[in-house]
């Protein structure tokens, strides 16, 4: 396992992608992997038995169980039974090791260092890594000698510590202005002549004269570093130092009440030490630390009624916090000299905005998040053996709790691009001249505390109907009600609510709104009938009288509960033969998702809670324009009808045993996707809006549906997406010190977004290959025990030459679909970029494909030469991406040290054959005078990991 991480061995199973080649990546996240289609907040881990996820963007893990602790990784994918539900995609459930009536251990380190690796693809030089992974385990029995459990029969206990030290560089690549364009000076620049914005004409000698900068633009630029790079994919490389440095510890104690009754418990503790060097954007130039602690606990008792009767209750609480600790001095105003008047002043860093350039990389502020989470389970599952017949019922509570910020952006977000109405068609131009598309700022931080309580019933039976036939039938509820805000700081817009004549005055030339017209909160709603107490003193809205006719009826949760969330499942196996030999295995089952806490997070920084202002096509020296004014605040919008996502899974295979203790599998396995998230722009202007006078020189938010507001972004459950496969695997059972596994995916996913349409209005030109998609996947594992010396009785050639192991795990797996983008507002609707207009399929042969030019860059259309106010041709993700293959071997050497210990040595090769795996393509149409793709258009720009190698030594007893 690359990393030591238990969750790589998802990868060993058909229908199973990895959308990141960063192994230590997956300690954590659970969204480096994805299976059968399914998008990845839908996977649920667990811990025997217990939930071991963080419930507020079902995204990330609490905690990662050391690998030496783990007896035994099982994984549900496809139609599994009722028994297991609370997620609609797969779930992964780590059984931990537990003591015996025999003592038992290991002791171990791995290490690796960069003296012994190679240099990624665009690095310099080999990246920095120091990674020491060391621990112990021990387990046993607990008992006084000849007073107490001297039969070594009622309690024995299981620990584990293990200490990780990741100290790991990464190189990025990225796209930085030179000295001369810094200066204004694009005689040799590949950027387009700046053309002066106040007459439309060329600056002379394609420069813009440095008495026309603007006071604060350029000194926006004075963090990002010169070019150091001339090779493909940008002239600007960055190799930092990330540390990731996990402690854990994890104990177990089993105990026998009696033949009966046992009881368990389990404690497993992780403190992470987190640095990322990359946080605040891919140029390294914020650093920013992530501490975070976690535990996941449990107590479980078993009792058997009778040889046909069993119960077993389980109690367990997982708990994370996040603390986010950005290092970004370097953004300071005062240090860089940045004066320009900030709007709503409640920058809490001191920090210049985010700043955002097409085509070239830029920077923010860094991670602030502050979150504490917590989930109670309670389970009562009862089985019953009647005749042919297997019986299982139960009830599962789960209770959670989630306090977070809601992170406003207090420093604001500068972007600059070709479509500003003041653009000189070159971007660092504009930012010299100060000349942005949008700026936005949000007011001071907030909390928001989520809860929701989830009950599930289920029922399942396991009939043996004959010596052929097996069949299981099962069905489970889930009862969710709709997510709360303890605080009460959550509002919505409701379109019902929305009176036009009350919609305030705003400006056609800025987009601001004129004082005093209208109402500031107009369709706007607070959930339940009025603050809790809780509110008073945290929230100032709360003390507001004013603003209770904002609480309008609406029930306390942020969406109505739904009552019919019913999953039938049902499964056979046929052996039509009666050998053995051959076995038909299908079944199909509704599986309901559960929405993420973070639902409320957003809409919790609505007004009044939060004003965000929005200025566009302005400068950056004054944003206000010289005068204080309010700007139309971004919504986010929950309706009151959300339905819950819901995934129809079906498998049908055949399993046959063949010669040389063969197996083949081959089987389909689909499902549809309903319900799934998406986010609409209500507010949205129509394609074509801005085409012609007057509306074209009308600033958008004057031409808005709602007045008033800027963007009102509705988080809406109306994605939908589908996966087919042909999955195949062949393995051969260990023989003579031999095993082997190969599976190969073919698949297809299809869905009609994969997060956020082009047009709110019609999405149906979004839908084409989800993001989740990869057609081909293969992945192949072995393991070779060598047979030479490994029972000679020459004690030297025996430990010499005996006891050697090979092993390993080669994967192929094909790219990620890509949209190919133009950075225009091509179907006038305010927007800073849309898909491209292709006039060909962008997709080249591999033969022709190269590190400056992966596709067809010719196949898009320059914006001025596409129809403008339409959206272009080109569909979404049309363009498939570099793929990745990598082989991961090891040779393990195994010397016995007596007749119950056994020292293991380990050297692994990860990326034996140093094969670059390019992992992101630039797929930003940029053009010159002439019409010609210019940049890093269409080159490859980041790569996988190079050959790493890990030696560890290991004693087992």
């Amino acid at each position: 396992m690359n990393g030591r991480n238990y969750s790589q061995l998802l990868r060993l199973i058909p229908g199973a992608v990895a959308t990141t080649l960063d192994p230590f990546g997956l300690a954590l996240s659970t969204t480096g992997q994805r299976i059968n289609g399914i998008r990845t907040d839908s996977i649920s881990f667990n811990i025997d038995g217990a939930e071991n996820m963080d419930n507020g963007g079902n995204s990330n893990a609490a905690v990662n169980p050391s690998a030496d602790a783990i007896a035994e990784v099982k994984i549900l994918t496809s139609g599994y039974s009722a028994e297991f539900g609370g997620r609609s995609g797969a779930l992964i459930n780590v059984i931990t090791k537990s003591g015996t009536q025999r003592f038992h251990g290991t002791m171990f380190e791995f290490v690796r260092n960069d003296f012994f690796d190679a240099r990624s693809f665009f690095a310099r030089q080999v990246d920095p890594l120091r990674f020491n992974d060391f621990g112990y385990t021990l387990g046993g029995p607990v008992y006084v000698p000849k007073k107490w459990n001297v039969d070594k029969q009622k309690l024995f206990f299981f620990v584990s510590q293990e200490w990780k030290y990741s100290h790991i560089g990464s190189t990025r690549v990225n796209n930085v202005a030179t000295a001369a364009e810094r200066a204004g000076n694009f005689t040799g620049s590949t950027l387009p002549a700046p053309i002066d914005p106040l007459n439309n004409q060329p600056f002379a000698n394609r420069t813009v004269p440095a008495s026309r900068f603007s006071r604060d633009g350029p000194k926006l630029l004075n963090p990002i570093p010169l070019p150091n790079f001339g090779g493909p994919g940008g002239n600007y490389v960055a190799t930092r130092v990330s540390q990731t440095d996990p402690r854990e510890l994890l104990m177990r104690f089993d105990y026998n009440l009696s033949a009966k009754t046992q009881l368990n418990y389990r404690w497993v503790h992780d403190q992470w030490d987190i640095l990322d060097a990359f946080q605040g954007g891919s140029l390294g130039i914020v650093p920013g630390g992530r501490p975070r602690p976690a535990y996941v606990t449990g107590l479980g008792l078993s009792h058997v009624f009778s040889p046909t009767m069993l119960n077993h209750i389980s109690m367990s609480l997982s708990h994370d916090i996040i603390v986010g600790n950005p290092q970004n001095n370097s953004l300071k105003r005062s240090t860089l000299g940045v004066t320009f008047p900030e709007l709503l002043g409640g920058n809490r860093f001191g920090i210049v905005p985010d700043l955002s350039m097409t085509g070239f990389a830029g920077y923010n502020g860094g991670d602030r998040i502050k979150k504490n989470n917590s989930i109670f389970m309670w389970k009562d599952d009862f089985s019953k053996v009647w005749g042919s017949h297997s019986l299982k019922a139960g009830v599962h509570f789960t209770r959670s709790r989630t306090d977070e910020n809601i992170r406003f952006n207090d420093q604001g977000a500068v972007s600059f691009t070709p479509a500003a109405r003041l653009s000189t068609r070159n971007v660092i131009a504009d930012v010299l001249l100060g000349n942005f598309q949008n700026y936005t700022e949000s007011g001071a931080d907030a909390d928001y505390w989520g809860r929701f309580n989830q009950v599930d019933f289920y029922f399942q039976d396991n009939w043996k109907v004959s010596r052929k036939l097996t069949m299981e039938m099962g069905v489970r509820y889930n009862y969710l009600p709709a997510f709360t805000n303890a605080l009460g700081n959550t509002s919505t817009f409701a379109p019902s609510l929305f009176d036009p004549k009350k919609a305030p005055q705003v400006s056609a030339a800025d987009g601001s709104i004129t004082p005093g017209s209208g109402d500031s909160y107009n369709g706007l709603a607070f959930f339940g009938s009025s603050f809790p107490d809780k509110a008073i003193g945290r929230i100032p809205a709360a003390s507001d009288p004013s603003l209770k006719r904002l609480f309008v009826g609406f029930s306390s949760g942020a969406y109505n509960t739904n009552h019919y969330d019913i999953g039938p499942r049902f499964g056979f196996a046929y052996d039509p033969f009666a050998t053995g030999r051959t076995a038909i295995r299908g079944g199909f089952g509704m599986f309901y998702d559960r929405t993420p806490t973070n639902v409320l997070i957003n809409p919790s920084g609505n007004p009044p809670f939060n004003v965000t202002a929005s200025i566009f096509d302005g400068n950056i020296d004054n944003p206000t324009g010289g005068t204080q004014r309010d700007f139309p605040s971004n919504l986010s919008m929950l309706p009151r009808d959300l339905n819950t996502p819901s995934v129809i899974s079906y498998n049908l295979g055949v399993q046959q045993q063949l010669p040389f203790k063969i197996i083949l599998d081959v089987g389909y396995v689909g499902n549809l996707v309903k319900h799934i998230s998406r986010t609409i722009n209500i507010n949205q202007l129509r394609v074509g809006t801005r085409l012609n006078a007057p509306a074209s020189t009308v600033n958008q938010n004057a031409l808005r549906p709602y007045l008033g507001y800027a963007n009102i972004n509705m988080r809406d459950h109306g994605d939908n997406s589908n996966y087919n496969s042909l999955q195949s695997t062949i393995s051969r059972r260990v023989a003579s010190g031999f095993s082997i596994t190969a599976n190969y995916t073919w698949s297809r996913a299809i869905d009609s977004s994969s997060g956020t349409p082009q047009d709110s209005y019609n999405a149906r030109p979004d839908y084409g290959l989800s993001s989740v998609h990869r057609a081909h996947l293969l992945n192949v594992n072995y393991i070779y025990e060598l047979p030479f010396f490994k029972k000679s009785s020459h004690a030297i050639l025996k430990n010499a030459l005996g006891g050697w192991e090979f092993a390993g795990v080669t994967t192929y797996q094909s790219g990620a679909p890509n949209s190919i983008i133009v950075t225009s507002d091509v179907g006038r609707i305010g927007a800073s970029s849309s898909r491209a207009s292709l006039l060909s399929n962008p997709n080249i042969t591999a033969g022709e494909r190269t590190l400056t030019r992966w596709f067809n860059t010719d196949s898009a259309l320059p914006p001025e030469r596409m129809v403008q106010g339409v959206f272009g041709n080109g569909g979404r993700n049309v363009l498939i991406g570099p793929g990745f293959s990598q082989w991961d071997v090891s040779a393990i050497k195994n010397v016995d040290v007596g007749e119950r210990a056994r020292l293991q040595f380990r050297a692994e090769s990860f990326n034996l054959t140093n094969h670059p795996s390019f992992t992101s393509i630039d797929t930003t149409a940029r053009f010159d005078a002439a019409g010609k793709p210019t940049g890093t258009y269409g080159a490859v720009t980041a790569a996988g990991p190079s050959r790493v190698l890990e030696f560890g030594l290991k004693l087992i007893f």
